[in-house]
């Protein structure tokens, strides 16, 4: 594999048997995201659609005591150079940072072509419990936290929270988390339904391997689909899901696995997936 490391703040990408270890690398400010940090990661994920060699990714933090606290808010801003009649921020401002931000950093995981794990490893606050729960799968170590931080901080929740949570575990759930701001245990957020699995920590990393290493071994092709059609059932009327998935079908169907699965089945033996 190949690493990849950018500064003490950095994203860092290994890729091993097709699988990109993505780990987050910021544990002086909790693996908090600066935006250049955020950008790394957005670039990455956008580069492994189509990318043959790499067939799952798995998201990480440094460290055993943080996944992702979420923004570093300690990450100086660019300076402005307004003249001094003017003001510095105008409407519209911030709107377009938060598009250009947390919004396209989740769109960058749900719209990944691969499937993506959230590998928790400790406390996921903020974005970072949203960029969790915008992956495709979550394994959360014994120690792990979920927090919905922002009413704590008098804020809003962003990074699509207020659209994926309600999604996974209702309104009414939801409302609770992001009013009350209080930690949730990995237990707590199996049992709710915002994560797939736990597990000791000393098991973490052996079992997000498994299954990254299963996935990326798999029909590719098929998951991809999948996914795209999960992701847009969130969204649209029965109807239009009807036209997605037949396209999505009549689609897949051309590709290698497809006509492998079915052979292989005819001939009574394992398949044999080539990824497209």
């Amino acid at each position: 594999g190949y690493l990849l490391y950018m500064d003490e703040k950095s994203i860092k990408c290994e890729v091993k048997n097709k699988v990109a270890w993505i780990t987050i690398d910021n544990q002086a400010k909790g693996n908090g995201l600066t935006p250049e940090m955020r950008n790394q990661l957005i670039d990455l994920l956008g580069s492994f659609n189509g990318q043959f060699e790499i067939r799952s990714a798995i998201i990480t933090g440094a460290g055993q005591k943080f996944f992702c606290t979420g923004a570093d808010l300690s990450a100086s801003s660019t300076e402005s150079n307004t003249p001094e009649d003017e003001p510095r921020a105008i409407t519209g401002d911030i709107r377009r940072m938060m598009l250009e931000g947390s919004i396209r950093l989740m769109d960058s995981i749900l719209d990944c072509e691969i499937p993506v794990i959230a590998s928790v490893n400790g406390i996921a606050a903020g974005i970072g419990a949203h960029l969790a729960f915008c992956s495709d799968l979550v394994i959360a170590s014994d120690n792990a936290k979920f927090i919905e931080i922002f009413a704590r901080r008098g804020l809003i929740p962003d990074g699509l929270g207020t659209w994926i949570m309600p999604r996974l575990i209702g309104i009414q759930k939801t409302k609770e988390l992001m009013f009350f701001a209080d930690d949730i245990s990995s237990e707590e957020a199996l049992s709710l339904g915002l994560c797939n699995r736990t597990v000791p920590m000393a098991e973490l990393e052996s079992k997000s391997r498994e299954w990254a290493e299963s996935l990326a071994s798999g029909p590719s092709r098929s998951f991809m689909f999948s996914k795209w059609l999960l992701n847009k059932s969130l969204d649209v009327d029965r109807k239009t899901l009807a036209e997605y998935e037949a396209w999505a079908v009549e689609s897949n169907s051309k590709t290698h696995d497809s006509q492998e699965g079915i052979e292989s089945f005819k001939q009574k033996r394992d398949p044999e997936w080539k990824g497209y």
